[in-house]
């Protein structure tokens, strides 16, 4: 199969997926775009959620990386781990015009019977778990209250759906609480007090309660 075409497609359906939206693009428009006809397009192509899961892995992925980057600038446990899950949770969900919305509108259109998306889902909770541990692994005595990385991951990753439609209704209250909250619920504070990168989280009453509100 011609990859040329492939990746003309895929830019096609990028530029219009990031312009208006999953469920506003139409098949018809991505081949105009990518100079071909529709039926042409079905040639490489069987559905319109095919071609987001083109172009959504490699944007996720460079969005990953980025924020990797990001996590090992960080001085200290808390800081690190509060900087991923901001990230997860505000920078990743507003990034290019919301563009992670888009697969939420795919997944909700997608058939019943159509092919599980479980090895994207575990391709990204694997990454997400490999960014958990250079936050929490780099210093020794910081260690994951439920003991479980999968799980950890997952839950994080289950609760980035979550703000990503928030982001969509407008919800855009301070993710940066709900982070400095659920760092220091997850790093294991021990009998003589918090993590060295935690000692310094605001852990006020008014952060919690506005940490504790915002529905994800």
């Amino acid at each position: 199969m011609n990859r040329g075409k492939r990746e003309q497609i895929a830019q096609a359906a990028l530029a219009l997926f990031q312009a208006q939206g999953f469920t506003a693009t139409k098949m018809a428009q991505i081949a105009a775009a990518a100079g071909m006809t529709a039926a042409n397009l079905y040639v490489y192509f069987d559905s319109k959620l095919a071609i987001l899961y083109e172009v959504y892995r490699p944007w996720l992925r460079a969005q990953l990386d980025a924020l990797g980057a990001q996590v090992r600038a960080q001085h200290g446990t808390h800081a690190r781990l509060r900087r991923l899950l901001v990230g997860l949770w505000h920078d990743i969900p507003g990034a290019d015009a919301n563009f992670a919305n888009a697969l939420i509108d795919g997944l909700a259109q997608r058939p019943a019977r159509a092919e599980p998306s479980s090895a994207f889902l575990n391709e990204v909770e694997v990454a997400v778990g490999a960014l958990l541990r250079e936050c929490i692994g780099m210093e020794h005595g910081a260690r994951v209250l439920c003991g479980d990385e999968a799980m950890l991951s997952r839950l994080i990753w289950m609760a980035f759906d979550g703000f990503v439609i928030n982001r969509r209704l407008g919800d855009v209250r301070d993710v940066e609480a709900v982070a400095s909250l659920i760092a220091a619920l997850v790093l294991d504070a021990g009998p003589g007090g918090p993590p060295n990168g935690a000692r310094n989280a605001p852990q006020t009453a008014a952060g919690a309660r506005a940490g504790a509100g915002l529905a994800a």
